[in-house]
């Protein structure tokens, strides 16, 4: 990682932090891997691979430009006990976390919310492989700077 005025991240960070990752989704054991759009996919696939577990995708993106899609099938699996587990790049505010899970009919034992760095300000604390009480703007390495 170098540090500046931002935090970059490579791919051997993300590899750690995705192995961390997987140990922690291995015990919740979930049928179903849910990448958020888009920051989330990367680190879903990652999961899917390595958990043998089907990948699913969802667009919810809150940051630059508000679109946000409801999976109606989704939702069904959730209501009969399919195990899923939502996972994104970052928690930072913690918005996307809870408007998935108010829009999925809230708090479930058979749904997780994890991502890659969580910030320690967040308003929906959930799973995550790296904490930070840093306000530097976090730069994965499949982003441009």
């Amino acid at each position: 990682m170098k540090f500046k005025n931002k935090i970059y991240l490579d791919y051997d960070d993300i590899e750690s932090m995705n192995q961390n990752l997987v140990h922690d989704v291995s015990k919740f054991k979930p049928d179903i891997i849910v990448g958020i759009t888009r920051g989330g996919l990367l680190p879903a696939l990652h999961l899917s691979h390595h958990l043998d577990r089907p990948l699913q995708t969802i667009v919810w993106q809150t940051r630059d430009i508000n679109r946000c899609e409801h999976d109606m099938p989704l939702q069904l699996a959730i209501d009969k006990g399919t195990r899923v587990v939502f996972v994104d790049d970052i928690n930072d505010t913690g918005r996307t976390f809870s408007e998935i899970s108010h829009a999925y009919h809230g708090e479930r034992d058979n749904v997780m919310f994890i991502s890659l760095v969580q910030k320690t300000e967040t308003s929906y604390p959930a799973g995550s492989s790296l904490t930070l009480h840093d306000d530097r703007w976090i730069v994965f390495p499949w982003e441009k700077d």
